[in-house]
This record gives structure tokens, C-alpha cells and sequence, in this order.
């Protein structure tokens, strides 16, 4: 699964939420993967939490995220970086 354009918090907790479900987790489920507490889980889905749990959850779900190569460096015709970033499930 890739989730492209990702450009806001909303969308990045709502993919991360639909990442969990696809793999047929609960948040209980997941907290356990991550050695956490399940009110973590709900506040990364909410758009709330730190950018340490954030990653946390997407190494328990087998994720990571992708930047697009030719977005970077000196490109001038885009500077949005928020149009760059992609989330990916190994």
C-alpha cells in the first residue's frame, strides 16, 4: 500500500489508521508492538503525539516514509515540500 500527497497532519493520522486497520490491528494491538500505551495509538490517529511515537508506529507497522529524489535539492519549480512526501508499507 502507498499513500501519496500526504500534506497535512488529518491525512497522515488517517493513513497511519488505515495502515492499522488493513493489517487487522487494533490500537491495544499496535501499542503492544510498540512497547506503549493504547491512548498513544489513539493520539497519533488523532493528529496528536510526538514525531518519536509517530515513527514508532510506523516501524511497527512495517512503514516508512519516501521522498520524492527529483523534489529535492535545488528544484525551484517546487518548493512545497509537503508534496514530497510519501507513506509506504513494506
Amino acid at each position: 500500500m502507498q499513500i501519496d500527497n500526504i500534506k497535512t497532519p488529518k491525512q497522515l493520522s488517517t493513513a497511519l489508521k488505515r495502515m492499522r486497520k488493513a493489517q487487522g490491528l487494533s490500537q491495544t494491538d499496535l501499542a503492544k508492538k510498540m512497547n506503549m500505551r493504547q491512548p498513544t495509538v489513539s493520539d497519533i490517529e488523532n493528529g496528536r503525539g510526538t514525531l518519536d511515537s509517530f515513527f514508532k508506529v510506523l516501524q511497527a507497522l512495517g512503514a516508512g516514509l519516501s521522498i520524492n529524489d527529483e523534489l529535492i535539492g535545488n528544484n525551484k519549480k517546487n518548493k512545497d515540500i509537503d508534496t514530497m512526501i510519501h507513506l509506504i508499507e513494506d
